[in-house]
Formats: C-alpha cells, structure tokens, sequence
C-alpha cells in the first residue's frame, strides 16, 4: 500500500506541478489576449490620428496656397503703385513661399537691379515710390518728403511722373540742382527768393 501510496502522491504533485504551469500558461494567454485587444485599439487610434494628420496637413497646405496668393496679389498692387511714381521702368516687389523677398527696379537699358544696387539718384526715386506706396490709403494730408540732390535734372523726370499719375499725396521734393522746368502741378520755391 505503501507504494500505491507514494505512487498515488507523486501523480498528484505531478499534477499540481501541471495544473500550476497551466495555470501560469494561462495568465499568459489571458496578457496575451489583453495586448492583442490593447494593440488594435492603438492600430485604430493611430489610424484616426494618421487620418487627422492628412486632414491638418491639407489645411495647412491650403492655409499656405491662400497666404502665397494673398502675398502675390499683394506685393503684384504695391509694385503697381510704385509705378505711378517711378519716370520709367517697373517696380519688383514680391515674397516667396519661403519668405524671401525680391525688391527692386526694372530699368529699361539695364534690365532689373536689386533694391540694395540702385545709384544714390536711382534710390531717391525708388524710395518716394516706395514711401508713396507705405502712406496709408485715405490718410488725409499726408506728404512725402524726398531729398534729390543726388538726382541732379533726374528730379524734373521723377516731378513730370507724379504729375502725370496725379497722386494723392504731397510730396516736397528738395534738391540743390536748378531746374531746367517745371512741370505742371509742381510749385518751385527758390531758398534765395523765400528768404528775400
């Protein structure tokens, strides 16, 4: 009996020892079960945020499309309005997507110089344009002060465009040159005549 006794416990600590390793593989199983539940809710969610992302990414795409037309439109006007000023030539004016900026003037006979490359006298004329264009629209009694003694006769060009384009600003123009003539709308006051 005694053998059938100790056969009869080594079966059942075989067993136990079974039953505790199926129940450790079972705890296993049951993680397994949790991480497999817990990886497709996180495949989902990163699905919606992908999905989310393309949707940002469109409108921001779409922010960016708006901002370089609004830009272009805008700097397409104060080039525009830069020419109603300028004797000859066109203004360049216009910001890139990635926020560069071309300012400059398109001389016939020259072709186009950068902003920082105009002549003393080129850049007086650029800058009232320039200035012209910053005066805020409707701001009543605005004026433009440009100093030309680097313009020479050029300042009686830079006179006859703003009298041709009848611009709604005033703008005193000095220089130490005389003038060969006036153009009509402009009043010429001498220093030596006003101090007399």
């Amino acid at each position: 009996m005694d053998s059938s006794l100790q056969i009869m416990e080594q079966r059942v600590s075989g067993l136990r020892a079974r039953l505790d390793t199926l129940r450790a593989e079972e705890r296993l199983f049951q993680r397994a079960a949790g991480l497999r539940t817990q990886q497709e809710k996180d495949r989902a969610a990163a699905l919606d945020l992908e999905s989310e992302l393309k949707a940002e990414k469109k409108a921001l795409e779409d922010l960016r499309n708006k901002k370089s037309a609004a830009m272009h439109a805008t700097a397409t006007a104060v080039a525009q309005k830069m020419g109603h000023m300028l004797p000859y030539g066109q203004a360049v004016f216009s910001v890139g997507d990635d926020g560069g900026v071309v300012l400059g003037w398109e001389i016939p006979g020259h072709g186009f110089v950068a902003h920082g490359g105009l002549s003393g006298g080129q850049r007086v004329i650029f800058d009232g344009a320039l200035a012209y264009v910053l005066v805020p629209q409707g701001q009543k009694n605005s004026v433009i002060l440009i100093e030309g003694a680097e313009l020479g006769q050029e300042i009686g060009l830079l006179l006859e465009s703003v009298a041709k384009s009848n611009v709604d600003t005033q703008i005193i123009a000095c220089t130490c040159h005389e003038l060969a003539s006036v153009s009509d709308g402009w009043t010429a006051v001498h220093v030596v005549e006003a101090a007399q």
